[in-house]
């Protein structure tokens, strides 16, 4: 087992990682349709698909982000780290399908919940793969105490995403709002008092 362990490197995993999400963005905008027609009517008819596209794009974006700042702060490309990190590439690997069944069925409740059940669990396997970083460093007692933030924003959203499951299934505008909401939290500074990584982190980055 060392030595297959000792075949990967935490720069191998995120290149590896970082053609998979850019694949994954590419996808996404192919599947936008343009109309058949140059009616401006429908251009708008199209706004499901282009709402739930650039909702899609910032979760991606944002997971590509958190993925590397939680990336820098392992210290070696374990097997277990590897395999979650597998898990949370195949569950974002989704995300063109659910974004394409929504925008085709103009956010239908079905096709949202769907959505939101598969950000549900991109947002488990992310907390698997942070979690598996995090045991890596259990003994440097700075770096567990800057992790408070982030794990407060990660719990909250995972509560989010299960609410959104029950919210798509009685109003799919509403649970869309909730991912707009999520998406924010992460992207605007301040929402969470979260501390940058030690500077013993960065230096392992």
């Amino acid at each position: 087992m060392a030595q297959q362990e000792n075949a990967f490197s935490k720069a191998r995993l995120e290149a590896f990682s970082d053609g998979v999400l850019a694949v994954i963005i590419t996808i996404m905008v192919l599947d936008l349709k343009a109309p058949e027609n140059d009616d401006f009517a429908g251009l708008i008819k199209l706004w499901p698909s282009f709402a739930i596209y650039v909702v899609s794009f910032a979760f991606v974006a944002i997971y590509w982000i958190n993925h590397h700042a939680i990336m820098m702060a392992a210290r070696q490309a374990t097997a277990s780290l590897i395999w979650a990190n597998n898990a949370l590439l195949l569950c974002l690997s989704l995300i063109p399908f659910a974004t394409a069944y929504v925008g085709a069925t103009h956010i239908s409740r079905l096709a949202t919940t769907t959505y939101a059940v598969l950000q549900f669990f991109c947002g488990l396997a992310f907390m698997l793969t942070y979690s598996t970083i995090v045991a890596q460093r259990r003994d440097d007692t700075e770096f567990m105490a800057a992790q408070r933030g982030r794990r407060l924003q990660n719990r909250a959203a995972m509560g989010v995403y299960g609410a959104s499951i029950v919210v798509a299934a009685i109003s799919p505008v509403s649970a869309l709002a909730l991912f707009v909401a999520v998406a924010v939290a992460y992207v605007v500074p301040g929402l969470f008092n979260e501390a940058p990584l030690p500077r013993s982190a960065r230096s392992e980055g």
